[in-house]
């Protein structure tokens, strides 16, 4: 079981975790797809905002609580989760500095070549963040949170991602 600042840990992580997928959702489906190159994701980009509020993770739906997982429900939680909850946030955000670098050559040259290369880098980098963007929803699913719009989208997007082949 979970201390109150093993609570707030492991919330803080999942609410950075959180961000970084809302933040590179849009790009990521612009990349799976085809589709053009889109800015990174603000706050009132989705409908259903998932957040880390102290002790609590809060579902909103256009701005509206519609769910809130409590301390008292983390708290029964196994203590194993915060480090693998730490474990997918620092990956993702090592990962999301890489993705960011990538996204900004995205349909940046004349050079249709230069370009398909770009958008073959950043599709690696999508397999790179499969494990830890899936898990991350996974993670939110056996708590209970109640997942629909881009958080289901992008991860079967995500999840059918072909592994490169050797």
């Amino acid at each position: 079981m979970l201390g109150l600042d093993e609570i707030v840990a492991l919330v803080t992580a999942t609410g950075k975790a959180v961000d970084i997928f809302d933040k590179i959702s849009g790009q990521i489906k612009s990349v799976l797809l085809g589709r053009p190159k889109e800015d990174e994701g603000d706050e009132e980009r989705w409908s259903r905002k998932i957040s880390a509020e102290g002790d609590k993770l809060v579902v909103k739906q256009d701005k509206r609580e519609i769910q809130t997982i409590t301390a008292d429900e983390l708290k029964k939680l196994p203590a194993e989760y915060l480090g693998h909850i730490q474990t997918y946030e620092a990956r993702m955000e090592r990962n999301y500095r890489v993705w960011q670098r990538l996204y900004l050559k995205k349909d940046a040259s004349p050079d249709e070549k230069v370009n398909a290369l770009v958008d073959e880098q950043l599709v690696d980098q999508v397999r790179l963040m499969k494990s830890d963007l899936t898990a991350i929803i996974g993670f939110l699913q056996k708590i209970g949170l109640w997942l629909d719009d881009h958080y289901m989208q992008v991860r079967d997007l995500v999840e059918n991602v072909p592994d490169r082949k050797p």
